[in-house]
Formats: structure tokens, C-alpha cells, sequence
């Protein structure tokens, strides 16, 4: 029989998020700690058997989620479905992520890490992450009537969010995870509502493991076609950030490739498309935010820019206008950190 961890209770406010000042008496020697509570979540993110059903809260929209782990024959598998609405699924196996998505065939990518801010946070190497960020223990909280500890993930550059984390004392898995600018106010929250525990891989991560995922995508590198070569070059990024990917790539509105630099710090993604307009549908100039993830598109010299990642609009708008944008079919410029 699994332990179960019933969380009673899932308001949105739930509790508010330990204020600066809660932290101010936490001193340096306390990095050591926090780095500890963060292997010991790692840990137990890849290595248990659970399966957390949680409620994301974007500007008051609520979407229940379900996530369902476990290492069979020692293989990580999980499983994430966003339990209301058009079937949303994503399976994890062994470093693939297979996406069953309404309205496009399935495909898999490669990956390392579960898809959304728990599986970045328990994939991220934490060097790279104190480089970037202060990691503070914040104290002691319950969730829902369950004993947690607290941490924050301070960014060092004021262009980020950052985060406060709620960790299962027993377990060391997540129960919370608040997304909050730099005034503190929360953008976006996952919440869990239950936790259970197994001793062995349930009977659904076992037929997974063994399940044929689909194709995995691969995207062509953009210095060996001459399709779609934009001589543009992004004049700024957010400290940390280092380019991760660069090749051809779809947006789900358009039919048609487009050149596409991925960045990350670890922890936050940010994706850049460069296409040009008259070869697809223009998108309009917009500035758009859903919870944390932010999207902004506008048009340069015939050159359509869009920037989207989990950032401050403000961020999305500041990388957007750095774009300059040269003569075309000429051999693109390596983006300037």
C-alpha cells in the first residue's frame, strides 16, 4: 500500500511567500545548507517512486496536473498530464520526452530533464545555479498541514524571476513552487494537493518503459543550409545566459522552419525565432505573459523577431529590440552574450 499524503487543502494564496526581510538574518554560512537541500531534492526527484498531483495557478487560471515517476530496471520514467481539458501529455524515459499534444502529431525531443519548473530545478547543476542565483534557507512552513522547508532562489540580475521553493521533510520532494518577480509578487504557482509514495514502480511506469516512443525531431543546424539564413544578431541577454541550441525550427502557428537560438542559465529558458515575413502568415507585433512565460514579437526590417521564455516582459522586450537585422541570405552572425 502506497503512504499517502493528503494535502487538504490547495488555496491559491495558500500562504504568502517569505518576505526579504524574513531572510535578511540568514547569513552566507547558510549556502552550504541550502546546496545540501538541494541535492537531497535532486535526489529524490530521479530516484523515488511517486506519483504528485498538483494545481498550477497562472493569473488565476487553475490547471490540475498529474505527475507519475519511477525507475524501472534502472530507467527513469515519468509521466505528466494536465488533468482537465483536450488531452496534454508528455512522457520522460532514459534523457527522451515524447509530447501527445492536441492538434499536432506526437513527437519526441531530446532532453534531460522532465518538462515544467520541478524538473528544471531537479535537472539543473547547481554550480551553474549559485553562479546565477543565491540560494537562501528560508525556515520552516507547513503546506497544507505537512511540515516543509523552505528555500529561496534569489537571481543575481534583476532582468529574472526568482523562487520559492516548499521541500517535504520526510520525502524531500516538492509540495510548492512560487515563481515571484522582484518585488516579490507572485507570477505563477504550483501547488500540490496529493503525494503518495510507492515501494516499486507502479504497473503504468513499467508498460511505459517499454513502450515505442515517437520520432524524436531533430532540427537542422543553420550553417549547413542556405534555407533561411538571416544575418541577425541578438545584441542582449540576461546575465548567465549562454546559448544552448541554434537550428532551424517550427513555430506551432506557421508550417514553415525558422532560424531559432535557444538560451539557458540552468533553470530559465528563453527561445528566439527569426523568420521572414511573406513566407509565412505574419505574426502581429504583441507583448503577451501567461503566468511566468512571457512573449514578445515584432517585426524588423521584414524580419519577424519573437522572444518567449519563462521572463519578465520587460526581459522579452529588451531582447526583442537588441535584434539588428542585416542584408539577407548571408551567413548569420553568432548571437553577442
Amino acid at each position: 500500500m502506497p503512504v499517502i499524503l493528503l494535502l487538504a487543502s490547495f488555496s491559491v494564496s495558500a500562504e504568502s511567500p517569505v518576505t526579504a526581510s524574513d531572510a535578511s538574518a540568514t547569513s552566507v554560512s547558510q549556502t552550504s545548507p541550502a546546496v545540501s537541500l538541494l541535492q537531497n531534492y535532486q535526489q529524490a526527484f530521479h530516484q523515488r517512486q511517486y506519483e504528485l498531483s498538483f494545481i498550477v495557478v497562472r493569473q488565476g487560471h487553475i490547471e490540475p496536473v498529474r505527475l507519475i515517476h519511477g525507475v524501472v530496471n534502472g530507467v527513469e520514467v515519468a509521466h505528466r498530464v494536465y488533468l482537465n481539458g483536450p488531452a496534454n501529455e508528455a512522457v520522460y524515459r532514459d534523457g527522451t520526452v515524447a509530447f501527445f499534444e492536441p492538434g499536432q502529431s506526437p513527437y519526441s525531443l531530446a532532453s534531460s530533464r522532465l518538462p515544467g519548473m520541478f524538473g528544471n530545478l531537479a535537472a539543473v547543476k547547481l554550480d551553474e545555479l549559485q553562479r546565477n542565483f543565491d540560494l537562501v534557507i528560508a525556515g520552516k512552513s507547513r503546506v497544507a498541514g505537512r511540515p516543509a522547508q523552505v528555500m529561496r532562489i534569489v537571481p543575481k540580475s534583476s532582468d529574472l524571476y526568482g523562487l520559492y521553493l516548499w521541500i517535504d521533510y520526510a520525502s524531500h520532494l516538492p509540495l510548492r513552487l512560487d515563481v515571484v518577480d522582484q518585488n516579490g509578487e507572485l507570477i505563477e504557482q504550483h501547488m500540490a494537493v496529493t503525494l503518495a509514495e510507492y515501494e516499486k514502480p507502479s504497473e503504468w511506469m513499467t508498460e511505459l518503459a517499454s513502450l515505442e516512443l515517437p520520432s524524436t525531431v531533430m532540427g537542422k543546424e543553420s550553417a549547413d543550409t542556405q534555407e533561411h539564413q538571416i544575418n541577425w544578431r541578438l545584441g542582449w541577454s540576461p546575465k548567465g545566459m549562454k546559448v544552448a541550441q541554434k537550428e532551424q525550427h517550427s513555430l506551432a502557428a506557421i508550417s514553415e522552419s525558422v532560424d531559432y537560438i535557444k538560451l539557458s542559465d540552468g533553470l530559465f529558458d528563453i527561445s528566439v525565432y527569426a523568420n521572414a515575413v511573406g513566407k509565412t502568415n505574419p505574426l502581429r507585433e504583441q507583448l503577451v505573459r501567461q503566468g511566468a512565460t512571457s512573449l514578445h514579437t515584432v517585426v524588423r526590417k521584414g524580419i519577424e523577431i519573437t522572444v518567449v521564455g519563462e521572463i519578465p516582459p520587460e526581459t522579452a522586450s529588451k531582447m526583442a529590440d537588441s535584434v539588428t537585422i542585416g542584408p539577407y541570405f548571408e551567413k548569420p552572425v553568432e548571437p553577442a552574450q
